[in-house]
């Protein structure tokens, strides 16, 4: 349960302290049960278990899963592998919801989530940085009221945050995933939401973006922050191979590595 009781916790924020160099992994869409027919999604538990040991021993600060967590969420095995492999992850977890974990936004599915995961969203400050979750389906789905309310929320925390040392956000759906400008689509927010959380983040000094959803990797800076999507724990499209970030956070700046998960053949994995 460690990662449920984590998750509530993270209502309550501390200011920032002094800064110490660290290293946290990234996972997204871990996905227990897409395209997976295997019995009892052996499949994708085997993709799960093989980058949480690899994270393990890395032995990071913390390690951050950025949505779909699985596949169906009216599916209980699926949860029950999920809960099992998160469990065996040793470094602090955070989490926020995909798309595929509420299935369309609604109060009421929000409110599961919750009751199931623990706050659909979280904000700390520890080693000199700040760290925001938010929840991008209430935004991507069009429900303004939830969003409205995350909004203010996300200002707070982000003004929060000033004298920290970077500031990370973390969500599931790219605002972008290679330019400004590209084509709105199912990977990325429309392009008068981008402007808008892009100004956002510029203004309240956002060094880093990260995000999944795509099930592929993808990484670019626009207006000085640098936005990152993380290719998928489990099966892959495109371009893309199972894996996660490893970032690494030092005096200097701030490097993310998208790192295939070792031992992992990406020819059965990508579609």
């Amino acid at each position: 349960m460690k990662p449920y009781i984590v998750s509530i916790a993270l209502m309550f924020t501390v200011a920032c302290n002094s800064f110490k160099p660290f290293t946290f992994v990234q996972m997204s869409d871990t996905q227990i049960g897409f395209i997976d027919k295997s019995p009892q999604y052996t499949h994708s538990d085997s993709l799960m278990k093989a980058a949480v040991e690899a994270a393990n021993a890395l032995c990071p600060a913390y390690v951050f899963i950025t949505g779909d967590l699985v596949d169906n969420p009216a599916d209980p095995v699926q949860d029950s592998v999920y809960r099992a492999r998160v469990a065996e992850i040793k470094a602090p977890v955070y989490s926020v919801p995909g798309n595929h974990d509420y299935m369309g936004f609604t109060k009421e599915k929000q409110e599961a989530y919750i009751a199931l995961r623990g706050y659909d969203r979280f904000s700390f400050r520890d080693r000199g940085c700040a760290f925001i979750g938010m929840d991008s389906n209430c935004i991507k789905d069009g429900v303004m009221e939830a969003e409205a309310e995350q909004w203010d929320w996300l200002v707070r925390e982000l003004d929060e945050s000033k004298g920290c040392r970077y500031t990370f956000v973390f969500l599931h759906c790219p605002v972008v995933r290679e330019s400004l400008d590209e084509k709105e689509d199912y990977f990325n927010f429309s392009k008068e939401q981008r402007t808008k959380y892009i100004s956002l983040f510029k203004e309240k000094g956002v060094d880093v973006v990260f995000a999944g959803h795509t099930h592929q990797d993808y990484d670019t800076v626009i207006d000085g922050i640098r936005f990152v999507a993380a290719g998928p724990v489990g099966n892959a499209l495109g371009h893309g191979t199972p894996g996660y970030n490893v970032v690494t956070v030092g005096e200097n700046g701030v490097e993310v590595v998208y790192t295939p998960t070792p031992g992992v053949d990406p020819t059965h994995c990508v579609f």
